[in-house]
């Protein structure tokens, strides 16, 4: 019995081990095709990653194409304006030179970023105090302003007076305007005469800035040229642009959507001091963003 049973047992050993050798091979091939099923994802996500960065680039491309074409119809729908303005009975073509609204912003932007700042941080931060520089600003605008309306309002209240008219908006004002366009340089150099320098003059006599010497009253007249040069452009614009200068010297929450910081740091809801205005189509829509500073802005005195 016990050779027998030995003889059981190899052939049970035997049998186990084959079976053992059938499930190795059965792991073995089953490693073998996962192992190629990897690869094959592998070769199948690299080849559609280049088919997506492909057509990102291409995207990407056609993207810079239209916007180059998109600022080329810009430019021809302002010459288009400009044409159709041209075509108006009765009127002497306006002078091209002219600005559009868009082209006025930008001129105030770069108004702002440029004489504005130098101004700031050569004159004006280093000899005075956050009111002083407000009210600097504040004057400037008023009394700028105040030169352009009275070039004109002579003129038009005997208009008015005339054609007993109340209000001489519509299309009589939108006729004055556009006349006005045509010869605004000729214009604006009689409306400035005396007046801007009169007024840096007046001006130094109360802030003695630079020491008063001759160099800051020429850097001040050029000043003051430029910024009645743009209050000029937004009143025979047509239609008016607003400039919102009653707001200088005002505090507001800082909002990177209507102000820009001429200095200094400022997060959404800082508390920020106006020092340049916000300008604005007729429509409403935001020309130029306020130039602000922040409230515990510290001077270079």
């Amino acid at each position: 019995m016990k050779p027998s049973a030995d003889s059981g047992l190899h052939a049970r050993l035997q049998e186990l081990e084959s079976e053992l050798a059938q499930q190795r091979a059965v792991l073995a091939q089953l490693s073998a095709s996962a192992s190629d099923g990897l690869d094959s994802e592998m070769k199948d996500a690299r080849a559609k990653l280049r088919i997506i960065t492909t057509k990102f680039a291409n995207v990407r491309k056609e993207r810079d194409q239209l916007k180059q074409a998109n600022e080329q119809l810009q430019v021809e729908i302002l010459d288009l304006q400009a044409s159709m303005r041209q075509m108006v009975p009765g009127l002497h073509p306006p002078a091209t030179a002219f600005a559009s609204p868009s082209e006025i912003a930008q001129s105030t932007d770069q108004f702002y970023k440029c004489e504005c700042q130098d101004v700031f941080f050569e004159l004006l931060s280093p000899e005075l105090s956050t009111d002083g520089i407000t009210f600097f600003f504040k004057t400037h605008y008023s009394k700028l302003r105040e030169m352009v309306k009275s070039y004109f309002s002579a003129a038009e209240q005997q208009l008015r007076q005339a054609s007993t008219l109340d209000s001489l908006e519509g299309p009589i004002m939108n006729v004055l305007r556009k006349s006005y366009q045509a010869k605004w340089k000729v214009l604006y150099d009689r409306c400035r005469a005396a007046h801007t320098l009169r007024i840096v003059q007046d001006m130094q006599s109360v802030l003695q800035l630079g020491e008063g010497s001759s160099t800051t009253l020429a850097t001040l007249k050029s000043f003051a040229d430029k910024l009645g040069e743009l209050l000029f452009c937004y009143h025979i614009s047509d239609p008016p642009i607003a400039c919102m200068w009653e707001n200088i010297g005002d505090q507001a929450e800082y909002s990177a959507l209507l102000h820009e910081a001429v200095d200094g740091f400022l997060r959404p809801g800082d508390l920020c001091i106006v020092m340049l205005p916000c300008v604005y189509k007729a429509s409403g829509e935001l020309l130029n963003k306020a130039a602000v500073l922040p409230v515990e802005y510290e001077l270079a005195s």
